[in-house]
């Protein structure tokens, strides 16, 4: 009874099982079905786990194959080529188009000497595979590619993906990569095209499990930023490419937008669009959509501008390509009105994959997973002529790779940039970097007057065309570039607070291979200041230069023309007796006369600043009506003499003089400085009171405290030894007392001013063990003035 009983429940359990669920080949057919859906809206992912779950039913060639072409599409290349093992052993005759994904497999994974025999043994000829197809898979190499690559410094991200968009004329890189801190443990591989999916997450791909592509600035010193868009509905934003129109920078890019809803659509995709907006700075602003966008039709991705060909460039999935992403480009005018879109045909388009336009001259280059190649995306290159398209060959090593290489780009200086995930089997993308065979190399250090780095410097090399050679910042005041041969090249080096540098002597004409080490000392800007004072007086009613000074003229002429980074201003005056209108005449007569003796001398008029004020800067009390000696109506009637530093910031060294003459405390301004004279005041036997001639002297020294506000002076008075010591001491003190009396009456803050009396205690000539001249004892009689900062 119990075994009745047992053998009718196993009789219902079998006819409900085969109720609610279908037989094993019906259950793997659905399966394979909704895997072809998937594969079909690019959800490679779902596809291919669809397609392992109907191989686990029954093993098949059909569920294998088609594992094995979604991990393919998603850059899992050992996964790839484990299903395309499984196809082989099942395949009893397979196709000459599925034998060669298999090879390219083999070649990716580095197990094509297994391959190529298994294939012997399927009855596959090699010989009947494309002979550009079997070249290219067996000059595959990844220890010579490596060795010519090397990543971007200063570009790649740990543990995420990166890829090469654009450079600007300034040096600057725009690139895209899924970098930053928040971050879901799920290790997904690949970036490519976005994936099409229903659901995705606010902050984090579905299909990379990483966070949503964005587009970052790298500029020459390696400072990098997130471009930041005036918009919050996109999630991936990728493909940078630049543009000018009406003076303006502009940024072309793709995005997928976050899309939750469509109207009198219950099942719909997001596909990546194209848009477009100014570049301000790090900010992309009044952001437009590209007019042949249709998010829910077909993607758009990779747009490049040829402004030469006036022609925007991009990659589409749209109706009646190809298959799979197609290239097109649309014509525009200066202010971006697009004209329709136009497919470039063959030999460029296939049934794959096609992106990553880019033209270079006469070049057109683009990537490709469609015609044969290393294995998966490779670069190929087309002629571009009349705006035709011929002559398709793939690149050579090192660029094209058993994995996958792509936005590959070129600059005028041989600067060459290629995404790949060449490295492991991480399905990473990396940025990497190379320069033409046979390039020479230019290692530029920045250095201050003590030999230390200084870092910060804004470095340009240029080409005898103009382009731009990119210098990367290797370490602090280090940075390394790469040069064409048989080229001249010009440096320019600027930081804020510097003297400039210009090199035009750097060369790769009539040599070999090498490096080009060049260090440069940047030297502080001093401060504009006055270095040099002096004043020349006029005769009564005349503006006739004296012999007296003619002397201090020449002085001048000598410093203008020796040191073409000073500038003088030149300001004449008259005493008060005459009219005012006829005392600006004067002195007007006496400034010009001034400039043109020395413009006369040889220094340019640019550098010479002429003014007059004719009475209205008296030195003293003698205005109109005064009863003053002539002494000091003498004082009034004069030309002062200002020279400064005619320096700005960013400006070269001037006078065609090496950066070290300018360090160890700017030498060649305090020898400037230093003919300034600072007088010696001398007194009268007994006396303190200053004579007309020492107060003449003392107007210079006036002048230059007004135009030198951080100057402080330090008096030093003396006697001879003609009196006692107790006597001599009081004397030497109203000596100094006197001068810093005079200054104080002309203005100079008496804070400024040190005075001390000495005495008899440091003579000149020591008259009291020798008979000593009465010039002697003169020149003993004196207030030394030295000047300090």
């Amino acid at each position: 009874m119990v075994l009745k009983m047992m053998k009718n429940f196993i009789l219902v359990l079998t006819l409900f099982l085969s109720i609610v669920f279908p037989s094993t080949v019906h259950g793997q057919g659905s399966l394979i079905r909704y895997a072809d859906e998937q594969m079909g809206l690019s959800n490679y992912r779902q596809a291919a786990s669809a397609y392992s779950s109907a191989y686990e039913r029954r093993n098949s060639y059909r569920s294998a194959k088609g594992a094995a072409q979604c991990y393919s599409k998603t850059n899992s290349y050992a996964q790839a080529h484990d299903w395309w093992e499984k196809a082989m052993e099942l395949a009893e005759e397979p196709s000459l188009s599925d034998a060669e994904a298999y090879l390219k497999s083999a070649y990716a994974a580095g197990k094509q000497d297994v391959a190529r025999e298994k294939l012997a043994q399927l009855g596959v000829d090699l010989n009947a595979m494309d002979p550009l197809d079997l070249l290219m898979y067996q000059a595959v190499s990844e220890r010579s590619e490596e060795a010519q690559l090397e990543l971007a410094a200063g570009l790649n991200s740990p543990e995420a993906a990166d890829f090469m968009g654009a450079r600007d004329g300034s040096g600057n890189l725009y690139f895209v990569s899924d970098r930053d801190t928040k971050r879901e443990e799920r290790p997904v591989p690949g970036i490519r095209f976005d994936a099409r999916n229903q659901l995705y997450d606010k902050e984090f791909s579905d299909w990379t499990g990483r966070e949503y592509l964005k587009i970052y600035k790298k500029d020459p010193e390696g400072g990098i930023v997130q471009l930041q868009m005036d918009r919050d509905d996109f999630l991936n934003i990728s493909d940078p490419a630049l543009a000018r129109a009406g003076g303006r920078e502009y940024l072309f890019f793709s995005a997928t937008r976050s899309i939750r809803k469509a109207k009198r659509k219950r099942r719909f995709t997001v596909s990546p669009e194209i848009f477009y907006g100014e570049l301000q700075g790090d900010s992309v602003t009044d952001i437009k959509s590209f007019r042949y966008n249709s998010t829910f039709e077909h993607g758009m991705v990779t747009p490049f501008v040829d402004a030469a060909g006036q022609r925007l460039y991009f990659a589409s999935d749209m109706a009646g390509g190809h298959g799979g992403y197609d290239l097109y480009y649309v014509a525009y005018t200066g202010d971006f009105e697009f004209g329709d879109p136009v497919n470039v045909g063959e030999p460029v388009n296939s049934a794959g994959d096609e992106r990553d336009p880019f033209v270079s001259m006469d070049k057109f280059y683009f990537a490709s997973n469609g015609h044969p190649g290393h294995g998966g995306l490779d670069v190929y290159r087309a002629d571009l002529q009349g705006g035709d398209f011929s002559g398709l060959v793939p690149l050579g090593q090192p660029y094209n790779s058993s994995k996958d290489d792509f936005a590959y780009r070129q600059y005028a200086d041989q600067a060459r940039y290629l995404s790949s995930n060449r490295k492991g089997d991480s399905g990473l993308d990396n940025i990497y970097r190379q320069v033409a065979r046979a390039l020479r190399k230019l290692v530029v250090s920045t250095v201050d007057c003590n030999g230390l780095p200084v870092a910060g410097a804004r470095l340009m090399v240029k080409n005898e065309e103009g382009e731009l050679v990119e210098m990367a910042r290797e370490e602090e005041g280090v940075y390394r570039g790469e040069l064409s041969e048989s080229t001249d090249y010009a440096l320019e080096i600027t930081k804020d607070g510097y003297f400039g540098i210009v090199d035009g002597d750097i060369s790769t004409k009539g040599s070999g291979p090498g490096t080009i080490e060049r260090e440069y000392r940047l030297v502080r800007v001093p401060g504009n200041r006055t270095e040099f004072v002096d004043i020349i007086y006029y005769d009564l009613d005349k503006s006739t230069v004296r012999e007296d000074a003619s002397k201090i003229l020449a002085r001048v002429s000598r410093l203008l023309r020796e040191y073409p980074f000073l500038r003088l201003k030149v300001s004449a005056h008259t005493d008060s007796r005459a009219s005012r209108q006829y005392n600006v005449e004067l002195s007007r007569q006496r400034a010009e006369k001034v400039k043109s003796r020395l413009v006369g001398s040889g220094v340019e008029a640019a550098r010479i600043a002429a003014e007059w004020h004719g009475e209205e800067q008296l030195v003293n009390d003698c205005g109109d009506g005064a009863n003053c000696p002539e002494g000091l109506h003498q004082l009034n009637r004069r030309t002062e003499l200002v020279i400064t530093l005619d320096i700005e910031e960013g400006m070269t060294v001037p006078g065609g003089m090496l950066p070290e003459d300018w360090c160890d405390g700017l030498q060649i301004i305090q020898e400037i400085g230093d003919q300034t004279g600072v007088p010696t005041v001398y007194f009268d036997f007994d006396r303190s009171g200053l004579r007309m001639e020492d107060k003449m002297e003392l107007e210079g020294l006036v002048l230059l405290l007004e135009n030198n506000s951080a100057l402080r002076l330090e008096l030093q008075g003396h006697t001879d030894s003609r009196g006692s010591e107790a006597y001599n001491k009081a004397l030497s003190e109203e000596r100094a007392r006197a001068v810093a009396g005079y200054l104080i009456d002309r203005g100079i803050n008496k804070g400024r001013l040190d005075y001390t009396g000495f005495g008899e205690s440091s003579p000149v000539h020591d008259c009291r063990d020798i008979p000593c001249s009465e010039e002697m004892h003169q020149l003993n009689r004196r207030t030394e003035i030295k000047v300090n900062q």
